[in-house]
C-alpha cells in the first residue's frame, strides 16, 4: 500500500478537511483514492510576512484542549517555514517545514540566499482548499510542499540527471521515479517500500520528466553527482554544519531541541541554484509551550557575553544530540520529539558548570 500523508492547513476562520491519497501496491496503478477526515474546530492561522512563517494555530482539538494551551511559534533563522498539522498511527502531529535556496557560485560551491531572493513558499491562496496539486508554480507544487511527513529525500534536476548522492559515510542509494497519470511520480521497483510516498516531479515553476528518492534522508554535507544535458560533472556539496532544528520548550519544563530532515532537493542547473526544503514532526497530544525554529551556521557567532570556547562547545552538542536522533520510518513523530528525554547537558551547561555540579553532589552524597 501506498500512501500519502496530508496536512490540515488553516486560513483565516475557514475550516478544510485534511485528505489522504492511497495508491495500493499490489497493483501499482495509477489510482489516487481520498480519504476524508473530520475538520477541526476553531483553528486560525496567522501570517507573518517579515519571515515569511505560516503558523497554523491549533493541532487536532479534543474537548479538553482550550485555545490558550497552543503553542507559540517563533521562527529564528532566515529561512521561509510554515507549520502544518498530520495524523497517522501514531496520532496527530505537527509539522514543521522550512525552505533554504542557494546560489550555485562555482562548480559545487553554495551561497544561501535571503528569503527574498529564493523560491517562496505557498501564500494562502495557493494553499484554500483541498487540493493536492501537482502543478507547478514559482514555489513548486502544492502537493510537495502540503505532505505533512516524508521518510527520505526526493530529488529533481532541470538540465541535468542525477548520478549518485555521497556523504561522509559513503554513498547513499538513490531509486528512480516513474510517472503516474495524476502528473505526480513514485518509487514502483520489486522492492519499493510497503508505503510509498509521491512527489510532484517541479524544480520551482518547471515540470522535469526524471525524479529519484534517497533511500534515508541526506544530510548536511553531502554530495548531489549530476550530469549536465551537455555532459559536464557537477558534484554539488550541500553546505556542512549547515543544520536547521526545531527547539521545543514543552510546558512541563523541558527544553528539547529536534532535528529538521531534508525531503526535496531540488537542482536547477539553468538557473544555478538548489533549493532544499527541510522537515520536522513531533506529536500534538504532549503541550508544547513554544516552537522554535532555529538554525547553526559554519559562520555562526557565540551570543552577548558567551565566549568563542563556550559557543563552540555547545554548538558541537548541539550538533551530536541532532545527529545521534534516529530519523522516523515507522511513522511520522520523530523519536526524540519527547519531553522525557535527556539531550546533551553541554547544549544548556558549560563543562566547567557540570563539573561543578558533579562535585557539589559527590559531597552531598560522601558521609
Amino acid at each position: 500500500m501506498s500512501e500519502r500523508r496530508n496536512p490540515l492547513l488553516l486560513h483565516s476562520v475557514r475550516r478544510f478537511h485534511s485528505l489522504t491519497g492511497r495508491l495500493f501496491a499490489s497493483t501499482r496503478h495509477a489510482l489516487q483514492l481520498w480519504l476524508r477526515r473530520p475538520p477541526a474546530a476553531g483553528c486560525t492561522v496567522a501570517l507573518a510576512a517579515g519571515v515569511a512563517l505560516a503558523l497554523a494555530a491549533c493541532a487536532p482539538a479534543t474537548p479538553s484542549q482550550s485555545q490558550s494551551l497552543e503553542p507559540e511559534v517563533a521562527n529564528l533563522s532566515p529561512l521561509a517555514s510554515q507549520l502544518f498539522t498530520g495524523h497517522d498511527q501514531a496520532g496527530a502531529y505537527y509539522s514543521l517545514d522550512a525552505k533554504a535556496t542557494f546560489a550555485i557560485d562555482a562548480p559545487g560551491k553554495l551561497r544561501l540566499l535571503d528569503v527574498r531572493s529564493g523560491e517562496p513558499i505557498p501564500g494562502a491562496a495557493d494553499m484554500q482548499g483541498e487540493t493536492m496539486s501537482t502543478a507547478c508554480k514559482p514555489f513548486g507544487a502544492v502537493a510537495n510542499q502540503r505532505t505533512t511527513w516524508f521518510p527520505y529525500t526526493g530529488v529533481f534536476v532541470r538540465g541535468g540527471t542525477l548520478v549518485a548522492v555521497s556523504s561522509r559515510g559513503g554513498n547513499i542509494g538513490i531509486k528512480s521515479l516513474s510517472a503516474r497519470n495524476d502528473g505526480a511520480m513514485i518509487y514502483t521497483g520489486h522492492d519499493a517500500d510497503e508505503v510509498e510516498f509521491f512527489y510532484a516531479p517541479c524544480v520551482g515553476a518547471q515540470r522535469v520528466t526524471h525524479g529519484w528518492r534517497t533511500q534515508h534522508y541526506i544530510p548536511d554535507g553531502s554530495v548531489l553527482r549530476v550530469r549536465a544535458d551537455a555532459g559536464t560533472r557537477v558534484d554539488l556539496q550541500l553546505p556542512q554544519r549547515f543544520v536547521p532544528y526545531v527547539l521545543l520548550r514543552y510546558r512541563s519544563g523541558a527544553i528539547i531541541p529536534v532535528p529538521m530532515r531534508v525531503v526535496l532537493a531540488t537542482v536547477d542547473l539553468s538557473s544555478r541554484r538548489v533549493v532544499l526544503q527541510y522537515q520536522s514532526t513531533f506529536a500534538a497530544a504532549v503541550p508544547i509551550r513554544k516552537i522554535e525554529m532555529r538554525l547553526i551556521t559554519p559562520g555562526g557567532l557565540p551570543s552577548s557575553g558567551e565566549t568563542a570556547a563556550r559557543y563552540q562547545e555547545r554548538t558541537q552538542a548541539m550538533l551530536q544530540d541532532l545527529a545521534a536522533c534516529p530519523p522516523p520510518r515507522a511513522h511520522a513523530i520523530e523519536a526524540c520529539a519527547t519531553p522525557s528525554r535527556m539531550p546533551n547537558p553541554l547544549i544548556y551547561y558549560s563543562s566547567a558548570e557540570l563539573a561543578s555540579q558533579r562535585q557539589t553532589a559527590a559531597a552531598r552524597a560522601s558521609p
